[in-house]
């Protein structure tokens, strides 16, 4: 699994406004420095972050609305866990809403929209390529939330952006299976195929396949984790 890289430096982050501070939380979670089910006290990150506590709130607000975090009365923030039943979830209305999405780009998606979409594709390979696992990860949200821009769906760009902050935390700490990276560049390039030629349902059947296939891989990887995290726990 390529190694999570850190965002920012550690001395950055003082006097920024509650943007830089979110992205800054939103980096550690991602690389495991903040891990599911630890708690994010907000003094703590006051102190941390040397500034006040306003606008870490309103990061901790902004981390729960993408679902990195929960907050509950009377318990404050922490990073939320992730399960198989969570992923499968995620996963699942990802293939109903990237389904319908790739139908109507195949329905009305301009030849610069098309183009668009292939220049998202050439980006994601080049960093495949040159092993960068965060602007791969980045890459592959910029391909599925293009499908909701051509389509003009705000509401299906705000939860797959949403969803997509969440699989890129879940690949980072678990990865892909070998060939997997293979198999989304052929899935990517064959819903591309069904879009540009106007093939509605052809477009819905590979965005399908695409997040079944993903839901697959991302199963097998959690549960081989979780296996492994079991008998290093047992040992202990």
């Amino acid at each position: 699994m390529d190694e999570p890289a850190s965002l920012f430096d550690e001395t950055e982050i003082s006097g920024t406004n509650y943007g830089r501070v979110t992205d800054a939380i939103r980096d550690r979670i991602v690389r495991g420095t903040y891990p599911p089910g630890s708690r994010l006290k907000v003094n703590d990150l006051c102190e941390q972050f040397r500034i006040s506590s306003n606008p870490v709130r309103e990061a901790l607000q902004q981390l729960q609305g993408e679902g990195l975090v929960v907050i509950l009365p009377n318990k404050g923030a922490t990073v939320r866990l992730i399960d198989g039943k969570l992923i499968r979830h995620i996963y699942e209305i990802g293939a109903v809403l990237d389904g319908y999405l790739a139908a109507r780009c195949a329905e009305i998606a301009t030849p610069a929209q098309v183009q668009r979409l292939r220049d998202i594709e050439k980006l994601l390979e080049d960093a495949v390529a040159a092993g960068e696992g965060l602007g791969r990860a980045d890459r592959n949200r910029d391909f599925h939330t293009c499908f909701g821009e051509i389509s003009g769906n705000t509401e299906a760009v705000s939860i797959r952006r949403r969803h997509h902050n969440l699989i890129r935390t879940i690949r980072l700490r678990y990865g892909f299976s070998a060939t997997r990276m293979d198999g989304i560049i052929a899935e990517h390039r064959a819903i591309i195929e069904a879009i540009a030629s106007g093939d509605v349902a052809a477009a819905e059947q590979a965005a399908r396949v695409h997040s079944q296939n993903s839901l697959d891989d991302m199963l097998k990887r959690y549960q081989g984790f979780t296996s492994v995290e079991e008998d290093v726990s047992q040992d202990d």
